[in-house]
C-alpha cells in the first residue's frame, strides 16, 4: 500500500512537470555598441518554473552583478566543446529537435537601431532584419495587442548597433526533456560504435 502510494506520488510529480513550464522574463536590457560599456548594469533576468503553465514554484532573479560574482564568463570559457563533438553527432534530427523547441513569446518590448558607414548599405540592411524578426515574431507570439518592435536606420555614416529589449517567454518541460533525450540517445549510440571496435583491428599479425 505504501509502495502504491510512493509510486502514485512520483507519478504526479513527473506528471505535473511535464506539463510546466519555464517563464523567462528580461526587464530593461540594452545593448550599445557606441560605448565601452556594451551592456547596462540595471537589467534583470527572472526565471521562474510555472507548475502545469500557471502556478510559480521557482525563481531566480540574475542581475549583472550576480552574473559577474557566479563569473559565468570564465566558466563558460573552460568548457571543452570538443568533448560534445566527439561524443554527439549534430546531425539533422537533433537540429530539427533544437528547432522544436518552441520558444513562445508572451510579451516583447523591442527597439533596434542599425546604422552602418554605407547609407545605401543601411537601406538594405535594415528592411531585411526587420522582415525576419518579424516572421519570427509572427510565429512565435500568440497575442499581438500591445507587443511593440521597432528597427530605425541611422545614417551617421558610422558602424553602430543600440538594442532594448523587455519581454516574457516561455518554453515547455517536455519540450526540453524530448531534447535531452534525444541528445542522450545519440551520445549512447555514439559510445556503442566506439565501444563495439575489436580490441585488435589495428593491429598487425
Amino acid at each position: 500500500m505504501v509502495f502504491l502510494f510512493l509510486f502514485l506520488v512520483v507519478m504526479g510529480i513527473i506528471a505535473i512537470l511535464f506539463f510546466s513550464k519555464i517563464r523567462i522574463e528580461i526587464i530593461d536590457f540594452r545593448f550599445t555598441s557606441q560605448t565601452q560599456r556594451h551592456i547596462n548594469k540595471d537589467y534583470k533576468i527572472i526565471i521562474k518554473l510555472c507548475a502545469l503553465g500557471i502556478v510559480p514554484v521557482f525563481k531566480i532573479d540574475l542581475t549583472k552583478m550576480k552574473l559577474e560574482k557566479m563569473k559565468v564568463k570564465e566558466k563558460i570559457k573552460k568548457i571543452d566543446f570538443t568533448v560534445f563533438e566527439k561524443n554527439i553527432s549534430l546531425d539533422k534530427e537533433i537540429l530539427q529537435m533544437v528547432k522544436k523547441l518552441n520558444i513562445l513569446i508572451k510579451k516583447i518590448n523591442l527597439h533596434i537601431d542599425i546604422g552602418t558607414e554605407n547609407a545605401s548599405f543601411t537601406s538594405i540592411i535594415v528592411p531585411a532584419i526587420s522582415t525576419i524578426i518579424a516572421i519570427i515574431l509572427r510565429k512565435k507570439v500568440k497575442k499581438f495587442e500591445n507587443q511593440i518592435f521597432m528597427i530605425n536606420p541611422i545614417y551617421q555614416n558610422q558602424n553602430l548597433v543600440n538594442l532594448s529589449v523587455s519581454g516574457i517567454f516561455e518554453v515547455k518541460i517536455s519540450h526540453i526533456i524530448n531534447i535531452i533525450y534525444i541528445l542522450n540517445r545519440k551520445g549512447v549510440k555514439e559510445y556503442e560504435r566506439t565501444s563495439n571496435r575489436r580490441p585488435y583491428d589495428y593491429s598487425y599479425e
